[in-house]
């Protein structure tokens, strides 16, 4: 008898460590909104479609912990606070307009679709990674805090803040007119077709292709600026 107790308990014990390692899934409806922040090393893939929702998967963490809101109009997906070991959290977000993407500690975001738009920005800050292609008048993109991001398209006008040994890796981006400000062991590189200016400053590198017709750069304390 006292085997067979035995017996149960194991097999309940075994039953209970499966279902904890395995993943579980939801879909979200969601209300409008145009801008995304993601945190917390949630993996996003973003998606054009007809209509707004997330498709969660999760494993090590309950479903129900991944907060997905729309505040205003920027969809915000993070975990609920609390002590979490090692969870993975992957989300795919469909949307019908999208203006800007952030991501925040650690996140990975991808976007599968070309982001169309007259004003957009980028932004990824501590340690978080950001892949998308732009096509947009005016295109704002902000790196700091080891956080990469790898961006390609045009624009016409071209913002590039970086901070603080970030990269923003834009080889296949075109500005027609380009403000870069780089400090701080940032590295940024870009295409410039009529004028490039800003400063460099502190270990940080720009590397520039193409032949802008006006050029005006300001270096200091091991800032330097390079054409490719």
């Amino acid at each position: 008898m006292k085997k067979s107790a035995k017996l149960v308990l194991m097999l309940v014990i075994l039953f209970v460590g499966l279902a904890k390692g395995q993943s579980d899934t939801d879909t979200r409806k969601l209300r409008d909104f145009n801008t995304i922040k993601v945190s917390n090393s949630i993996k996003a893939e973003l998606v054009k479609g007809d209509e707004n929702q997330v498709t969660i998967k999760v494993s090590g963490i309950d479903v129900g912990k991944v907060e997905t809101a729309v505040v205003g109009e920027t969809l915000e997906i993070k975990l609920a606070k609390g002590n979490y070991r090692n969870p993975s959290v992957t989300v795919v977000v469909t949307y019908v307009e999208l203006l800007g993407i952030e991501a925040n500690t650690s996140a990975r975001v991808v976007s599968k679709n070309p982001i169309v738009a007259r004003e957009a920005y980028l932004s990824a800050t501590n340690s978080s990674y950001l892949e998308a292609e732009m096509q947009s008048d005016i295109l704002h993109i902000t790196a700091a805090t080891n956080a990469r991001i790898f961006v390609s398209g045009k624009a016409e006008e071209l913002n590039i803040k970086a901070f603080t040994n970030a990269e923003v890796d834009g080889k296949k981006l075109t500005g027609d007119q380009v403000n870069v400000q780089a400090n701080t062991a940032a590295n940024v590189s870009f295409d410039a077709i009529n004028s490039l200016e800003g400063s460099v400053a502190t270990a940080a590198k720009v590397f520039y292709g193409g032949n802008p017709k006006q050029l005006d750069v300001k270096s200091s304390t091991g800032g330097s600026i390079q054409k490719r």
